[in-house]
């Protein structure tokens, strides 16, 4: 849901996360963590959550990043992101 939407999990036990990709593991707790808000697959609860705007001048002529906007991570954490955004659309020919 681009991060608009979110559910909070505790308690004991184990929760199955699935991803498009091997998924990677980033450390919050180093420094201020910036993910896609379609990649970011979930993260620690005890981290503060905001958004970062990255609109530059280069995005306007085509050679930004194309990500306008990011979730932005602060604190004692992780944050699992996935490495790809879904799966390949495939043309026929």
């Amino acid at each position: 849901a681009g991060g608009l939407f979110n559910t909070t999990i505790n308690g004991t036990g184990w929760v199955a996360v699935t991803t498009h990709g091997t998924p990677v593991l980033l450390d919050a707790a180093q420094m201020p963590t910036y993910a896609d808000g379609q990649s970011a697959v979930c993260w620690s609860t005890s981290l503060h959550v905001g958004v970062n705007r990255t609109m530059k001048a280069g995005a306007l002529i085509g050679r930004g990043s194309g990500e306008a906007m990011q979730l932005a991570f602060q604190g004692q954490g992780f944050v699992l992101v996935q490495a790809s955004e879904g799966a390949p659309v495939v043309q026929a020919s």
